[in-house]
């Protein structure tokens, strides 16, 4: 039965009661339901309890007059019509009312056709602007996202939801194009037919996909509809959209599970079944078919589950069926299976109600031949202990932790050596209590990174138990287990990869500081050089002979020291890129220790520094370069020389220690302090004295190394501060046949 409408109610306000008698008959005759009240104040109480469609509205009443209650209802947003009833014809009074909010300015006396079809057209303006206002809330409200666009696509409209949806606010898009929704993954044609659809006066429906402010992605549901003007030519399009980007993920989600689960099946060697709560079979995969015999044909023609077991099986098989459809666990049954042509064979059946809506709507199981279970399980026992024996053989500490808590689940024993801590130790332990205090609170983020994936290999700094600080690069791969997910890390000791980094580096500082130091050692002799010889070739006439023989004797001097920093450098060069060839030779280090002495006793005079040579009284041989032999004897005494002051000693001496000989040059001069000491044999190092120039490239120790480790031989320093230095070197003698 339809409900009958609503007769609509019209409040007659006026304090003539001939006035609201006459104007109550007319609503009346109309059909309408008629309220009169006598002055604005009940006006107003009317309003606020009850319902009002129109308001015929007197403008002199006692109290509240008509613009009074006219102002009212208009800022306390009432939306009846108002029609202004007042006997002066003043104009611009009427016009005062209309620009108030009144609907219309009516006259005394009352014209009842005037009124009659005021009336009516109030209500009807009234009722339709009463649907607007619905329809706009409704709009305004609606979860769905509303567009509406002019015939080019520009946005006249769009609601909150829109702004939600998309990221845009209203003032953004309004005017814009609603390309600006596009993502770039559809092609033109696909708009191309849209816009094909809806200008040809049909109804479009579809899915976007589409792009919010952000960036993101995400997809609608759309409907668009041509809206005509009243000329029936379109005049703008309504689009009503809904983000079905969580929906359509859960249903591919859902596809993408029925179609694995459907691809899985048909890859396990087993056969995979479901029923329904008749018993009838209505899914097996590929081995089920291959395996019982059975087609898909019987399978659409439908077949009893009872059918593929032996017939002394079927009452135990309908009993457990019956506990299965009531919700009883799951658990294995062995069974006698029977094919379609008869033959029978052992299985473990594993079956579990399928649940749709809260209802179990049949079984779904698998069925394990029990020869084939035996033999998977053997090969999965032998995987896992060959995966546990790979997994503890791994050179590298290795970890698996919890991917939601950090909490370290797994280890190696390379792990246990590593860090030093137990396995119940572990067990209890955060793999942010591997890091050092200083790291612990950016620990969590390093984690969060591992398990994001957001970083690949990272180098951090990690504590032993002992309390050892270790530099590590720590890999990490992210996997996923039957409950949980985890990350497993893999810590590499790089501490000797950062050592000699640390090394690389110091050495390209040494070299740059012995590029620079064998700059100046060059330009020193050379600008002496070219001055003195410049002097001589200008005032050579003007030059005494005793002042030319000083200075050819500098220039010489000059040249000398020129020519020992150049074959330092090459020695060293040579030595570096392994182009130097000793040429051994059986030979006594006796004279080659006294030729070297005796060319460094003038250089010892000179500086009033005794040189006391003292060798062993038998011959010694030894299979040496002779040349690189006594570059060592004069690089070793040519250095006590120069760091022994005035009055001091040098002693040299040779001696048989068992199957070595022992060459032995020791001063009493500066001595080297502690902290150089372990240096000193370096490439490029050189001894730094507080207000003393440094001398020398710091090469002829490095020399003197190369040169004695390359005969099989040993060199080592003992010196201290003040009391001189001792350098000892060690170099097997020659014996015939050896």
């Amino acid at each position: 039965m339809q409900a009958s409408p609503r007769k609509a109610t019209v409040l007659i306000a006026d304090d003539d009661p001939a006035m609201r008698r006459l104007m109550a008959g007319i609503v009346s005759r109309l059909g309408y339901l008629e309220v009169t009240v006598a002055d604005g104040d009940a006006v107003v109480r009317h309003v606020a309890g009850s319902s009002c469609d129109v308001l015929l509205l007197d403008l002199s009443m006692p109290g509240k007059g008509g613009l009074e209650v006219l102002e009212y209802l208009v800022d306390n947003d009432y939306h009846f019509p108002v029609i202004m009833i007042s006997g002066s014809g003043d104009i611009e009074q009427a016009v005062h009312c209309i620009k108030l909010g009144a609907y219309e300015y009516l006259t005394k006396p009352i014209d009842n056709t005037r009124l009659e079809i005021t009336l009516k057209n109030a209500l009807s303006e009234s009722d339709l602007k009463h649907r607007v206002r619905l329809l706009g809330a409704a709009m305004e409200q609606s979860p769905l996202a509303i567009a509406i666009t002019d015939t080019r696509g520009s946005i006249e409209y769009v609601n909150p939801s829109f702004s939600r949806n998309t990221g845009y606010s209203r003032d953004e898009v309004l005017g814009e194009n609603v390309n600006i929704l596009k993502s770039g993954e559809h092609p033109d044609s696909f708009y191309r037919e849209l816009w094909e659809t809806i200008t040809g006066g049909e109804v479009w429906q579809g899915e976007f996909h589409n792009k919010k402010k952000s960036g993101e992605l995400y997809w609608e549901q759309a409907i668009i509809s041509p809206v005509r003007n009243n000329a029936r030519v379109i005049s703008s399009f309504l689009a009503l959209k809904e983000d079905i980007t969580e929906a359509k993920r859960d249903r591919e989600a859902l596809a993408e599970s029925v179609q694995r689960f459907r691809e899985l099946a048909d890859l396990l060697p087993q056969p995979v079944f479901e029923t329904d709560n008749r018993g009838r079979v209505t899914y097996s995969n590929r081995a089920g078919f291959d395996i019982f015999g059975y087609t898909p044909k019987d399978l659409q023609e439908g077949f009893d589950a009872l059918q593929i077991f032996a017939p002394e099986e079927r009452r135990r098989v309908r009993e457990n069926i019956a506990r299965r459809l009531d919700g009883g666990q799951s658990a294995a049954t062995e069974l006698t299976a029977r094919k379609k042509d008869g033959a029978q064979f052992p299985v473990l059946v594993y079956s579990a109600p399928i649940v749709r809506k809260g209802k179990i709507s049949g079984l779904r199981g698998i069925i394990l031949d029990i020869t084939q279970q035996k033999a998977v399980e053997r090969s999965l026992r032998d995987n896992q202990e060959k995966y546990r024996n790979l997994f503890q053989s791994i050179p590298d500490a290795i970890i698996v932790a919890d991917a939601e808590t950090g909490k370290i689940v797994e280890w190696n024993k390379t792990a246990l050596s590593f860090f030093g801590y137990s396995g119940d130790e572990f067990s209890a332990m955060n793999v942010s209590d591997l890091y050092p205090d200083e790291l612990r609170n950016e620990a969590p983020e390093y984690f969060r990174n591992f398990v994001t994936m957001k970083s690949g290999a990272v180098q951090a700094s990690i504590i032993t138990r002992n309390g050892f600080l270790v530099d590590v690069d720590i890999s990490s791969a992210l996997f996923d287990t039957a409950r949980t997910r985890r990350v497993l890390l893999i810590f590499r000791d790089i501490s000797e990869q950062k050592m000699s980094e640390q090394l690389i580096r110091e050495n390209i500082r040494l070299k740059n500081d012995f590029i620079s130091n064998v700059s100046h050692e060059l330009r020193s002799p050379l600008f002496s050089i070219l001055g003195f010889s410049s002097t001589l070739l200008r005032d050579r006439n003007e030059l005494d002979s005793g002042t030319i023989d000083e200075f050819l004797g500098i220039i010489h001097e000059e040249s000398t020291r020129l020519a020992s920093l150049i074959e330092d450098v090459l020695t060293i060069s040579r030595i570096d890129s392994g182009k130097t060839v000793f040429k051994k030779e059986p030979l006594d280090p006796a004279d080659i220790i006294e030729s070297a002495c005796k060319s460094l006793k003038l250089r010892a005079d000179e500086k009033r520094v005794g040189l006391t040579l003292n060798l062993y009284e038998n011959s010694l041989t030894v299979r040496a370069d002779a040349d690189a032999l006594k570059q060592v004897v004069i690089n070793l005494v040519e250095n006590a020389i120069k760091f022994t002051p005035p009055g001091g000693q040098v002693y040299v001496s040779l001696v048989r220690e068992r199957d070595l000989m022992l060459l032995t040059v020791r001063d009493t001069g500066l001595g080297i302090p502690k902290k150089d000491l372990e240096k000193i044999f370096e490439k490029f190092y050189r001894v730094e004295r507080a207000g003393e120039e440094t001398e020398g490239t710091g090469l002829g120790l490095p020399i003197v190394r190369e040169i004695v480790n390359a005969h099989g031989g040993s060199v080592e320093a003992r010196c201290s501060v003040g009391a001189g230095a001792t350098f000892r070197v060690r170099m097997p003698l020659f014996t015939e046949g050896a």
